[in-house]
């Protein structure tokens, strides 16, 4: 989910700003760098977090890649959700339950801030 809400970050920012897009496996280097320290993953963890990210981010890559019609986009959104759902289930499976914990309450956090600066640039778009 952390996954998803970092992708959804991400996609929310390049609307305003156009810059290089990053490989798979750039992506998976600064996701799980950045759990790694936020959720004090031990050296065994870290590494298969980032197999899976590494994995999400080449699914997600490939598949926007051979799909860049209006329809097939809407299509990859929900192909994109799954491949999001299946990284999270596989990286809470990693994880201890403080660790699950404090990964939920990131989410979370997250998904409130991203939809805090929706409501903002909506009543700028308004205003």
């Amino acid at each position: 989910m952390m996954a998803i809400v970092a992708g959804l970050g991400l996609a929310a920012h390049a609307q305003t700003e156009v810059r290089p897009h990053k490989t798979a496996q750039q992506k998976a280097d600064i996701l799980s760098k950045k759990m790694q320290s936020e959720l004090a993953l031990s050296q065994a963890q870290s590494v298969k977090v980032h197999d899976i990210l590494l994995k999400q981010a080449t699914s997600v890559d490939s598949l926007k890649a051979a799909n860049k019609t209006a329809d097939n986009k809407r299509h990859n959104r929900k192909a994109i959700k799954a491949i999001m759902e299946t990284t999270d289930k596989q990286i809470t499976g990693v994880l201890n339950a403080d660790q699950v914990k404090k990964y939920n309450q990131l989410k979370a956090d997250k998904v409130y801030k991203m939809q805090k600066k929706r409501a903002e640039q909506a009543g700028k778009v308004q205003g």
